[in-house]
């Protein structure tokens, strides 16, 4: 992992410098707008007329109960991948990773657009939404009540992600879900997501807004601070960054939770 202090290029010592809030980042005509639509393709093709709106934010996440996406502000700007890729040591989401994530988060979307966690089947499915998330929680990395899209047996975090990576699963084009988990537990879920889906696909949302918080201009430490007080302690953390196949069981026995920072809608469907 490289220090701000050992860089010698004037531009990103430069761009350092800054503060987020002033860097003027945006989505249009970027490689993550194209990420987008494409998500947006596959949502419409998937019979689902809501499109989430995104945001740019320091990390990945929704907010709690409001349908929006919130992406990491780097990804809007390749000079910024490559800087926090060669100082962090690590690979900054390529775009196969970005989809999956974007599929994940869509499904929290789609839950938190028609309250679909309030409603009895769901629970019996999934379990309370209203569960406590947990700063480490245990996985069973040969259970077959879980679909597996993301690393760290995500969809065992909470029923909310259990719901999301069912959902994502089900939405990912040519996962071949219908064969690949017929006969397990998990079957039934993605064949709950088939079905509310259909229910709701072409209704209009329930919950259009809601309490957001830090978005990307207002972000007010310079890239430097935001490196070396947040990114930093990231690099280490599990993120949602990995596939794992269905016929892959690999999972750490213990998985800390990151923290997500949430942001206004500053992206959205023409």
């Amino acid at each position: 992992m490289q220090s701000v202090e050992t860089l010698t290029d004037a531009k990103q010592q430069e761009l350092l410098s800054r503060k987020i809030s002033e860097l003027s980042l945006k989505m249009e005509g970027t490689r993550l707008e194209g990420l987008i639509i494409q998500l947006y393709k596959e949502l419409e093709a998937a019979g689902i007329a809501f499109k989430p709106n995104i945001y740019l934010s320091d990390s990945w996440g929704c907010p709690d109960e409001v349908p929006v996406i919130g992406v990491p502000f780097h990804l809007a700007d390749p000079a910024l991948c490559d800087l926090l890729g060669q100082m962090g040591g690590i690979e900054v989401e390529d775009d196969m990773t970005v989809m999956m994530i974007l599929r994940h988060e869509a499904g929290h979307a789609f839950n938190y657009a028609y309250r679909l966690y309030d409603k009895p089947d769901w629970k019996t499915l999934f379990g309370p939404f209203s569960q406590p998330y947990q700063d480490e929680y245990q996985v069973d990395p040969s259970s077959t009540r879980f679909v597996h899209h993301l690393e760290g047996c995500y969809a065992q975090k909470h029923p909310d992600d259990d719901f999301a990576e069912t959902f994502a699963v089900w939405l990912t084009p040519c996962s071949n879900w219908q064969t690949a988990y017929t006969g397990t537990p998990a079957f039934e879920k993605l064949q709950y997501i088939e079905r509310v889906t259909a229910e709701y696909g072409e209704k209009p949302p329930i919950v259009t807004g809601g309490m957001v918080d830090v978005p990307v201009e207002e972000i007010k430490m310079t890239l430097s601070e935001w490196y070396e007080t947040v990114y930093k302690s990231r690099i280490n953390q599990d993120q949602l960054t990995e596939i794992v196949r269905p016929e892959i069981s690999e999972c750490p026995q213990v998985i800390t939770r990151e923290a997500v920072v949430i942001s206004f809608p500053s992206y959205s469907p023409a």
